[in-house]
């Protein structure tokens, strides 16, 4: 009587481990990508901070934020949509203290 050996490449728990190997490699480069995704929005968040606060100087002096172009608000972190409605809606800033420096 011959006794055949199965196949390595075709047992179960090999295809498994190397699914599982496959998968992990997979999820660290994920991880990688998310820790970078992170970082950029850390410095978006920071980089429309400071917009936000050059818009509004600017925003006061050409008297509103009515007078803004439009174009001036894609950038800031104040527009929105209202889910509800499909307006495009602008949160004005928070208080109105008065800035010396607006030019």
């Amino acid at each position: 009587m011959t006794i055949l050996k199965f196949p390595h490449d075709k047992s179960l728990l090999n295809q498994l481990q190397e699914h599982v190997d496959e998968l992990n490699e997979l999820y660290k480069s994920l991880n990688k990508a998310f820790t970078v995704v992170n970082a950029i929005e850390e410095k978006i968040t920071g980089a429309e901070a400071h917009y936000d606060e050059i818009l509004k100087r600017y925003s006061k002096a050409v008297g509103g934020i009515e007078h803004v172009e439009v174009r001036w608000l894609e950038y800031s972190s104040g527009i929105g949509v209202d889910v509800d409605s499909g307006n495009i809606v602008f949160t004005p800033w928070e208080g109105d203290d008065e800035d010396p420096d607006v030019s």
